[in-house]
């Protein structure tokens, strides 16, 4: 009679067994959600950190404009004048021959006076720091409008910033695609695009 109990037996204690594993082990599958959603968050707030870090290290810091100071006009004395002072009064034994020295002396401030009008009329110097920013800007600009271009071949079909990266043409590392979702999240902010959803980006609606 006891061999016939044997299956039944063991059967009762398998059962009895798992029962008794079983909440332990959805203990443990609770701890390890918990866990797991701590990593999540943890990773996100990180990605979003590096992008707003990324987004600065792209905008172009302003540089400082020197400005050439023009050359004093006081400072340019004629040559004649430099002369006269440094010779000193010209003794004069006949009136007739003080007379040209009277005349050079009073063709002096004529001279000095186009020398001025000369200088007033140059035109103001164009800083170089200007004609350097000009260019980037223009890039920068064109950039965005490729990836918007990219967006707007397939208005429905979501993208990630991965795939337009490969679109543009650029490789495949994390700073290309870091700086194409950098931009990718510009164009969400001033609504010439659409999330689709976590990391898809689509051309903007229509109005």
């Amino acid at each position: 009679m006891s061999a016939s109990h044997t299956p039944v037996q063991s059967i009762d204690a398998t059962t009895a067994a798992l029962q008794e594993e079983l909440p332990r082990l959805e203990q443990l599958q609770q701890e390890l959600e918990k866990e797991l959603a701590a990593v999540s968050e943890r990773v996100l707030s990180v990605r979003t950190a590096l992008t707003a870090l990324l987004a600065l290290a792209e905008t172009p810091a302003p540089r400082a404009v020197q400005v050439t100071p023009e050359p004093a006009v006081e400072d340019e004395i004629p040559v004649e004048a430099a002369a006269l002072q440094e010779a000193g009064p010209v003794p004069a034994p006949r009136k007739a021959a003080a007379t040209p020295a009277a005349g050079e002396v009073q063709a002096t401030p004529a001279k000095t006076t186009k020398r001025k009008e000369r200088s007033s009329a140059k035109k103001p110097r164009v800083p170089a720091a200007s004609r350097k920013d000009a260019p980037a800007a223009k890039g920068s600009a064109g950039f965005t409008e490729q990836v918007i271009a990219v967006l707007a071949r397939t208005p429905e079909t979501p993208m990630r910033a991965r795939d337009v990266a490969q679109a543009l043409g650029r490789d495949s590392s994390t700073g290309a695609v870091n700086a194409v979702r950098s931009t990718l999240d510009r164009l969400v902010a001033t609504s010439r695009a659409a999330r689709a959803g976590r990391g898809l980006y689509q051309a903007a609606a229509a109005h």
